[in-house]
């Protein structure tokens, strides 16, 4: 199989049971999803990141509904912009919205991007690697598939929490979503791109309030599943992460209000080896 004249590499791994997971669930959400992933990203961010960028071709991986895509194009000068993932139904989503016309959409899995080496000038990843059960497969791709000088831009939520904080947050946010793989912290997010030859050039940080409410909703969470998720939140609403930059429970007057969510926003380039 060829994409516009790219090489397709095809591996195996004990990832798919967590792939088969995100295609049940985004098949399901994929309509109200799209709404929902326009409004969490910064669009602005993303268009100052890419901006100084010279790209003829770019990679938007797990492109879900195409919006970091959509940025890309609007930013470049007659780019050509492809988006990856590995659910139908969501780039059918994206096509129905009609905002990403000039963008290629493709079926693939994100770690085994159907790509020759070195094909595109600017490969970016937005609030998806915590949907993925080896993220670094999925850098490792991203760096392989940049050109070197190239950019990648990774932007995703991240952990201030360790130890049993960590896993209980974790295993609410997969009652919450069960395409809910892992949140990295900043750290493990830096040391992934500099394990596969890309060096940080510009990173941000960002946080944001999601109301209890609308978080559960946006994770598809059902009534019993969110009073279970409500009660197991409270007491990590007490724990003091040590001033480590990472998402956190909000409590008001005694109860979960919702989540600060953060947010790491790296660019790096890829350097001549890899």
């Amino acid at each position: 199989m060829n994409i516009d004249g790219a090489e397709v590499r095809q591996t195996t791994d004990g990832y798919r049971a967590q792939v088969s997971r995100n295609q049940l669930r985004f098949a399901t959400i994929a309509e109200s999803y799209a709404g929902g992933q326009a409004r969490r990203l910064d669009v602005e961010l993303l268009a100052e990141l890419i901006r100084p960028l010279e790209f003829e071709r770019a990679l938007d991986v797990a492109t879900g509904t195409a919006a970091a895509a959509a940025v890309a194009a609007k930013v470049g000068v007659r780019p050509k912009i492809i988006g990856v993932d590995s659910s139908a139904e969501m780039l059918a989503q994206a096509r129905a919205n009609g905002e990403v016309d000039s963008v290629q959409l493709v079926v693939a899995l994100v770690e085994e991007l159907p790509f020759a080496d070195g094909t595109f000038d600017l490969v970016m990843c937005t609030r998806a690697l915590h949907h993925v059960r080896r993220p670094e497969l999925v850098v490792a791709e991203m760096a392989r598939v940049v050109r070197p000088g190239g950019h990648v831009i990774i932007a995703d939520n991240v952990t201030g929490l360790s130890g049993d904080a960590h896993e209980q947050l974790e295993q609410i946010q997969r009652v919450r979503d069960p395409g809910h793989a892992t949140t990295l912290t900043e750290q493990q997010l830096l040391d992934l791109l500099r394990d596969n030859s890309l060096d940080v050039v510009e990173g941000h940080r960002t946080t944001s309030f999601r109301p209890l409410d609308e978080w559960l909703h946006d994770g598809g969470a059902g009534p019993a599943e969110s009073a279970e998720i409500r009660r197991q939140l409270l007491p990590l609403g007490h724990i003091d992460a040590d001033g480590t930059f990472g998402t956190s429970v909000v409590l008001r007057e005694g109860e979960v209000a919702g989540l600060q969510q953060a947010m790491s926003w790296i660019k790096a380039q890829r350097s001549d080896a890899i």
